[in-house]
């Protein structure tokens, strides 16, 4: 027996006992049913495709890939549950009384209007920086304040997880300036302190030998040559050194910590002169030997 028949007979039989709603039900519940069906398995097909082609690209053209699975994913989304609820409202026979009082009234054409104008604009910001491609998953920004790794990107949302594991979900349209740290080389930017009195011209030798030694390790993770750009700050009995190196994007903490430990330890066993600890004794300002 054909499905369709089996359906059309089980609806004529709950008429005729009275429960025709217990029909309308079945009815909504398969819709949402096939609406969150067909999402799943556009988004399984997306990924499995993603991860095909992912293979042997660069890893820009990776997250822009995965990129385009959250958003073919979010628009799938949108427009089936929208059919579904469509439906339902028909099912539940309100569709034609909802029109009446729309057009009667007007309240609700601008109610709605009003509602759908943040939408709106959510949506237009998401597909302007999709179309820039200002960004994708995977990569470190700070937007609407936020700075973090991208974890998906909707027409309406994105979805940046913190340093510290806090997920959080912005709104397109509140993201005026976005800053994106995947797309240019970064700086390793490493400072020592030394004390006033040490030799300023033999730590900066130091230094320069120390920062050169790692960028014969670093291969193709550096960039440019490392600079030491010299005394940047005096304060505190202390005068700090800074040396500067152009690494490739998101490189630059690894290297910053390791450098800095390198340039701390050359210094030790050279003697160069550190800063001593000041403490508060008895109300006067000494110096820890």
């Amino acid at each position: 027996m054909p499905v369709s028949l089996f359906i059309k007979q089980l609806d004529e039989l709950l008429a005729e006992n009275g429960l025709s709603f217990i029909s309308t039900l079945i009815d909504i519940v398969i819709t949402f049913a096939l609406a969150r069906l067909i999402v799943a398995l556009v988004g399984r097909t997306a990924r499995s495709i993603v991860t095909r082609r992912a293979k042997g690209v660069e890893e820009l053209k990776a997250r822009r890939l995965t990129t385009a699975v959250t958003l073919i994913t979010s628009v799938v989304k949108y427009v089936a549950y929208f059919i579904a609820i469509a439906i339902a409202v028909g099912e539940l026979g309100y569709a034609g009384a909802m029109n009446s009082m729309l057009a009667a009234a007007g309240i609700g054409s601008l109610a709605i209007g009003i509602g759908a104008q943040n939408v709106i604009r959510d949506v237009t910001a998401g597909l302007m920086m999709l179309f820039e491609d200002q960004l994708a998953v995977g990569d470190y920004v700070t937007a609407a304040g936020i700075t973090g790794t991208v974890e998906a990107v909707t027409l309406r949302t994105t979805t940046v997880r913190s340093y510290g594991g806090e997920l959080s979900v912005i709104p397109n349209g509140s993201i005026s300036v976005l800053t994106n740290y995947s797309r240019t080389d970064s700086l390793a930017i490493a400072e020592v302190p030394v004390a006033y009195e040490a030799d300023a011209e033999r730590a900066l030798a130091l230094m320069r030998e120390e920062a050169e030694a790692y960028h014969a390790e670093l291969g193709d993770v550096a960039v440019e040559k490392p600079e030491v750009v010299g005394a940047v700050q005096l304060t505190g009995g202390e005068m700090v050194l800074r040396v500067v190196q152009r690494v490739k994007p998101l490189a630059h903490w690894e290297v910053q910590r390791e450098l800095t430990r390198r340039i701390a330890a050359r210094f030790v066993r050279e003697g160069v002169a550190l800063p001593r600890a000041r403490v508060q004794v008895a109300g006067k300002e000494g110096e820890e030997a």
